[in-house]
């Protein structure tokens, strides 16, 4: 019988997020081998993934035209270090940017020191 408790549900995405940077793309076969592993129904522990997924993309509270139009452009540089996705990289800016404005500027001055 497959469960999932409220306490235990933080430890399961625990070992999903370790389990997929030690092992990028994986294939179904082993995303279902990893949820029976853990005794959770597939449809149930996709549903994780994509709450995994969702709480890293973060949704900034400020929109691409109320930001500095050259922070942004330097956030989405740096940030395609971190992914190949532009559209990820340019989320990722944005919240960086409400967070603070002119964060791209203080990061470069900072690893310039």
């Amino acid at each position: 019988m497959y469960v999932i408790l409220q306490k235990s549900k933080k430890d399961i995405k625990d070992k999903i997020v370790k389990f997929l940077i030690e092992n990028p793309n994986p294939p179904d076969k082993k995303i279902h081998a990893l949820s029976e592993k853990l005794g959770v129904e597939t449809d149930k522990f996709e549903a994780i993934i994509y709450s995994i997924l969702s709480e890293m993309i973060h949704k900034p509270t400020i929109k691409e035209s109320e930001a500095n139009a050259e922070e942004l452009k330097m956030g989405i540089k740096v940030e395609m270090e971190h992914t190949s996705i532009p559209s990820l990289a340019k989320q990722i800016a944005l919240t960086h940017l409400s967070e603070l404005p002119d964060y791209y500027s203080k990061l470069k001055k900072m690893e310039g020191k």
